[in-house]
């Protein structure tokens, strides 16, 4: 046999070995990645369970603790890009103290107000959180919520246990991967929780000086509204200057006390005003509440006759009646909305605010209203959306609501998937995701605060 042909044969069987090694290696890596977490893209679900940070698939499988810490997680937010987590842990002295032990939890958002703690991020496959501030018992903090383009953080600082009113704490941007107060940049003080612009670059407040902008780094303060706004401070649900979300040249929205005959309900105004300064107003109402939708092209405000959705490109309204105090989910498509309440779960249609409670644990809705909080409140806006980015599934957690569409769910309380059909109506009965029953804050997409409410 010639030498070439010798030759020949070893290297083709050398190279057939080496193929199928490599395919052998291929399919175990595969097989790994398959069962590590993070490898969903957008569909990892998020939620806390027993103070912990936990993902899950919508069918229920790979679930997998992003952090288990020894202190309690308060509550976290999902980055826009579906990457990282920021997270809010107790501090650890503050933990072992009787107020510490017996923290107030609001019973629908599982959130817990101000108080010592410390924030972290972290990636959504886990791993080293990052402590982007120190935690100290004597400087309270509130939950953190996204730019829009994941690069920073913007969160509440302030003095324990003497809460200051908002105009006086400090709020603070971080980047999201500098350590221990590493590039901190602090905004100018502001009544108003500050708006990012939907380009992430600006942020917007409101003091007795007026409306003010700066960069999100704090720098090139610059006043648009000069002196203090009518009747502001106003109750700290209404005390806000929002951002129009997915618009290049966004407008704002803001309250102003409007003119109110002694003896009668004081009402308010819902201000527009343009990027070239131009000013309308939108409505006159005994407000509760106002959130732009994520499209920019709708507002949603409540009162103590129920919920008004506004389009502010052909000035109609649609008037709905669902639970009081409910927290309201919008769809990214800004076609569906989630009122998610004590006793019910709404899911609304924005087009013509037809309803449809469709969670229910047996009892009445909440149909009044407390009363209004102070100007000195620390709310915060949510920082999660139970619904994904395809705006035709979401997540609920039942909290004992276990009444599906006037049915019993047969898996009783847990972490629940629903799908809408094409016309945005629950299609079939719930999946069961997760049946632990202590789950709590689920989340499954970004929520932008200039379209939350304050809680």
């Amino acid at each position: 046999m010639p030498a070439g042909e010798r030759y020949t044969l070893p290297m083709r069987r050398t190279r057939t070995l080496a193929v199928l090694l490599l395919l052998l290696a291929l399919l175990s890596i595969g097989t790994l990645a398959a069962c590590a977490p993070g490898n969903l893209g957008s569909e990892e679900i998020a939620f806390l369970r027993d103070g912990n940070l936990w993902t899950i698939s919508p069918n229920g499988s790979n679930p997998f603790e992003v952090e288990d810490q020894n202190t309690p997680i308060l509550g976290y937010a999902l980055s826009p890009n579906h990457e990282m987590f920021v997270f809010r842990e107790l501090d650890s002295a503050f933990a072992k103290t009787t107020a510490g032990k017996l923290l107030a939890i609001n019973p629908i958002t599982g959130l817990a107000g101000d108080v010592p703690s410390t924030l972290n991020t972290v990636g959504i496959d886990g791993g080293s959180p990052i402590p982007i501030i120190p935690s100290s018992p004597t400087l309270a903090h509130s939950d953190a919520w996204w730019t829009p383009d994941s690069t920073y953080v913007l969160y509440r600082e302030a003095t324990y246990p003497t809460l200051p009113p908002p105009d006086l704490v400090t709020w603070v941007v971080s980047q999201n991967d500098q350590p221990a107060g590493i590039a901190r940049k602090f905004l100018p003080n502001s009544s108003s929780i500050p708006s990012v612009s939907p380009s992430s670059r600006m942020a917007i407040g409101n003091s007795y000086r007026g409306i003010f902008t700066t960069t999100i780094t704090g720098t090139n303060q610059t006043f648009l509204v000069h002196g203090a706004l009518t009747g502001h401070p106003l109750p700290a649900s209404l005390e806000r200057i929002l951002w129009q979300p997915a618009h290049q040249q966004p407008a704002l929205l803001y309250a102003l006390l409007a003119n109110t005959q002694p003896g009668k309900q004081v009402a308010f105004n819902l201000i527009l005003r343009a990027a070239n300064g131009q000013t309308r107003v939108l409505a006159e109402c005994a407000c509760r509440q106002f959130a732009w939708s994520p499209d920019g092209n709708h507002i949603l405000y409540s009162t103590d006759q129920g919920y008004t959705i506004l389009n502010i490109q052909n000035n109609t309204q649609v008037h709905f009646q669902a639970e009081h105090e409910a927290i309201p989910y919008w769809s990214p498509d800004s076609r569906s909305l989630l009122l998610d309440g004590l006793h019910t779960l709404t899911l609304v249609h924005v087009v013509n605010g037809q309803t449809q409670i469709i969670l229910s644990d047996g009892h009445a809705p909440l149909m009044a209203d407390g009363p209004l909080p102070g100007f000195a409140a620390l709310l915060q806006p949510l920082g999660n959306s139970p619904w994904n980015a395809d705006s035709q599934r979401f997540v609920l957690v039942t909290r004992g609501r276990t009444l599906w569409q006037g049915q019993q769910l047969h898996s009783g309380n847990g972490l629940y998937l629903v799908t809408l059909n094409k016309q945005d109506a629950p299609q079939g009965t719930p999946t069961l995701v997760d049946g632990n029953g202590h789950d709590t804050q689920p989340g499954w997409s970004y929520e932008n605060p200039n379209t939350s409410f304050l809680f």
